[in-house]
């Protein structure tokens, strides 16, 4: 009788323990994805015109150009790792487009001059590896903060690309509804290295291209995004 019931009571421990270690591993992290959109608003561009010094004009070219954008328009999906200790991964893709108010030329005698765009937005297309930082409490609202690094593929209004680094950084709440589900309401400002659109000034040369070389501005936006998330 007696080993009987120390038997039972190992067994019952032992089911306690894999319990327990069951519970750990399911609080120990999960796997979401996360797909949602937003609007954003883009910093006009201020740009500058490098031509081949050997070209030859029949009148003086346009020593640069200024962009004024409209609202534009973000989407995203996104596979990360909920760690429960409030840290959180991810590797996001992003699509960002924003419309083309106006091109204006800066010329050198006529003052500016409105130029016809070849497309009618700038798009850009992003790959970034994000991390945050989750304010757990009591209540289905978890506050969060974040940031992320990586890289833009970006194509012009002359349908020219170039891609540069990006950074970016976030903050805002999270609504837990049940069932792994969630939706994140957030800010996201996002800032990437300048490109440089057209021929490279290091490929002018007598036989190379003319120009122009398009150096001096970067993508900058702010953002408001709604996100819905499912942690499997």
């Amino acid at each position: 009788m007696k080993f009987a019931f120390a038997s039972a009571a190992g067994l019952a421990a032992l089911g306690l323990a894999a319990a327990s270690a069951q519970d750990d591993v399911v609080s120990a992290g999960s796997v979401y994805a996360r797909i949602g959109g937003g609007v954003s608003f883009v910093s006009d561009w201020s740009q500058e015109f490098a031509y081949n010094p050997d070209a030859v004009f029949a009148g003086t070219p346009p020593t640069g150009q200024s962009i004024e954008f409209d609202t534009g328009y973000t989407g995203v999906f996104a596979l990360g790792f909920d760690y429960a200790d409030g840290i959180r991964t991810e590797l996001e893709y992003k699509y960002a487009t924003a419309g083309i108010d106006a091109v204006l030329l800066d010329d050198p005698v006529n003052g500016p001059t409105a130029a016809t765009p070849v497309n009618d937005d700038v798009v850009a297309h992003l790959l970034m590896a994000n991390f945050y930082f989750d304010f757990a409490n009591k209540s289905p609202l978890t506050p969060f903060i974040g940031g992320g690094v990586g890289g833009a593929f970006a194509e012009n209004e002359r349908a020219q690309r170039d891609a540069a680094l990006a950074l970016q950084g976030r903050a805002g709440v999270s609504l837990a509804m049940g069932g792994g589900f969630s939706t994140d309401l957030e800010y996201v400002y996002l800032r990437t290295n300048e490109f440089g659109f057209g021929p490279s000034i290091d490929d002018f040369e007598p036989a190379g291209p003319i120009g122009p070389a398009v150096t001096g501005e970067r993508l900058e936006a702010s953002s408001v995004m709604v996100s819905v998330r499912k942690s499997f």
